[in-house]
């Protein structure tokens, strides 16, 4: 009879017990994760934080936490799992009653894009982990990774396909910046333009000849499409990543030699779901703006080439275009021939495994991107 008390009054607090933390666990309780920093750009280590609060008498051994991230931030120390494009990263807590614990993961950036956590799944358990109770947290955690630029001296470029200014056959007025030579004083340029070297090798008044220029720009096009005639991504897209971080550092060097350009894409913006057709700005602040459309970009639904040049590029004009590609077959061609012929220096940089010999006819300038190992912008 003692033993069948016994049995009963175990099952009974064992019931009890469980009532309690199936009913009280995630009462009082709170979670937020979030990332230390908002933007950073590939290669770069940022912070994860996540905080888990006992505001209650009842304490929680054991309690799992189960992030849902891309698989394109790598958590260190982790024992996380990829399935397709998730990475399921688990995280381990016991709290006390009235305890708050705090967890930084150090988490690494492989690839450009825009990464949120917006649900976290939570498992805890009661004293003798018979049961489990589940719970999801809704956190708002967003990250921005931009496309690392190609820098100077891993890519060769010349000057002379980015420059502010451009020598024209008449303007306005003259560049007095831009000096062409001496000619004959008239009387009514002022003094401070006689140049007196040529005045005394002549023996006359001589002044400064000065050249017409036009403020240059340009036009930045990506083309995400990586075969000809079909629409989509490709297996293995390392190409494609190191055209995008092309167009990154052709926005930064733009930026630097305050040269006013604009960027169209045929991928989609994920903000606005639709191709991108910037209007012409300068200046660090637009550079980086359009750095951050690099990481918003889509490529999986991209409009097809063919569609966007004949639809949203086809009345582009620039001093300079630079075609930036995976490929480039007829109908890039002769996009690049017809911008050549209404007088834009149109510069196509390709970075793909295969060159056809044909590529260059003398209407603009073609460069060869190695890729990642050696990049390298060679002409051909």
């Amino acid at each position: 009879m003692e033993f069948v008390a016994i049995i009963f009054m175990v099952i009974v607090l064992l019931t009890a017990q469980f009532l309690l933390f199936a009913k009280n666990s995630f009462r009082h309780f709170e979670y937020t994760c979030f990332f230390t920093k908002d933007e950073v750009m590939e290669g770069d280590e940022v912070g994860l934080v996540e905080i888990v609060s006992n505001r209650k008498w009842l304490p929680l051994p054991w309690l799992k936490s189960e992030l849902s991230t891309s698989r394109w931030l790598e958590y260190a120390g982790s024992q996380s799992e990829v399935v397709g494009e998730i990475r399921y990263v688990p995280s381990f807590f016991a709290l006390k009653s009235y305890q708050k614990v705090s967890r930084t993961w150090k988490v690494k950036c492989l690839k450009r894009g825009v990464f949120e956590i917006r649900r976290v799944d939570l498992v805890g358990s009661d004293l003798l982990g018979f049961s489990s109770f589940s719970y999801s947290a809704q956190v708002n955690a967003r990250l921005t990774v931009l496309p690392r630029p190609l820098e100077n001296n891993d890519l060769i470029c010349l000057p002379r396909y980015l420059n502010g200014d451009t020598v024209v056959r008449r303007q306005l007025l003259d560049d007095p910046f831009f000096v062409a030579g001496a000619r004959e004083y008239t009387g009514l340029e002022p003094m401070n333009r006689i140049h007196w070297n040529a005045t005394a090798r002549e023996g006359k008044l001589m002044v400064f000849e000065n050249q017409y220029t036009s403020r240059n720009n340009l036009s930045v096009l990506l083309n995400v499409q990586q075969r000809p005639g079909k629409a989509g991504s490709m297996d293995g897209d390392d190409d494609l990543e190191n055209c995008i971080r092309f167009c990154a550092y052709l926005f930064g060097t733009a930026a630097k030699e305050d040269l006013p350009f604009r960027f169209l894409c045929n991928g989609a913006d994920s903000g606005t779901r639709q191709p991108v057709c910037t209007a012409e700005s300068w200046g660090t602040a637009f550079a980086l703006e359009q750095s951050r459309t690099l990481a918003r970009l889509m490529v999986d639904n991209a409009k097809k080439i063919d569609l966007f040049l004949q639809e949203d590029a086809a009345f582009l004009s620039s001093a300079q275009l630079v075609l930036v590609s995976t490929y480039l077959d007829e109908n890039l061609k002769a996009f690049a021939r017809e911008k050549a012929r209404y007088g834009a220096s149109v510069t196509v940089f390709v970075c793909g495994r295969t060159v056809p010999g044909d590529y260059e006819d003398g209407t603009y300038s073609l460069f060869l991107l190695r890729g990642s190992e050696k990049k390298e912008a060679q002409p051909l």
